[in-house]
């Protein structure tokens, strides 16, 4: 009989063991930060030249090729325009060095535009530009891939002599 009873005893024991299984919980909460982001990127090149290299261009002026450019932004954003100074730097032989205005020499048309946005008005065609920011892209929608392009015109006329004048453009993305 005692046999029997640890046998019963001990079957009993294990039925215990294995049908009242313990179990725990551990949580976590998990919050994403997501803050405004905005970047600008050239797409064609980061430098155009313009070459004046016979009078009917002096006269009637020389434009370059598409320049495009592409927006990443989480948030609806707006893009300006400047250049990063008001005259034109000069590397050549005139001494003293000529001072040629970018306002009125230098012009930007928008080409192209697929950032859910609007052109600003003057530059649906050429444009005058200056150190002054003005107003490219306005209403632009976030997403991944906004692309635009424009065309650069340059018209120093014949007034000034030879060699190589540079001026900087700025373009400033700009989540409002």
């Amino acid at each position: 009989m005692k046999k029997a009873t640890i046998f019963v005893l001990s079957v009993f024991c294990f039925v215990l063991n294995s049908t009242a299984q313990q179990s725990s919980n551990a949580t976590q909460t998990v919050k994403l930060v997501l803050e405004p982001v905005i970047h600008i990127t050239a797409i064609t090149s980061t430098n155009v030249n313009l070459t004046f290299d016979d009078v009917t261009k002096y006269a009637s002026g020389v434009s370059s090729t598409e320049q495009k450019f592409k927006i990443q932004s989480n948030k609806d954003f707006v893009v300006s325009v400047k250049t990063d100074a008001s005259t034109f730097s000069y590397a050549g032989n005139s001494y003293p060095a000529p001072t040629m205005p970018v306002e009125n020499t230098l012009f930007l048309e928008v080409t192209e535009n697929n950032t859910g946005g609007s052109v600003n008005t003057p530059f649906n065609s050429f444009s005058s530009l200056s150190n002054t920011p003005k107003s490219l892209i306005v209403n632009g929608k976030n997403g991944g891939d906004k692309m635009f392009a424009v065309n650069y015109k340059a018209n120093p006329s014949n007034n000034y002599p030879a060699g190589e004048y540079t001026v900087g453009i700025v373009y400033t993305a700009t989540q409002p």
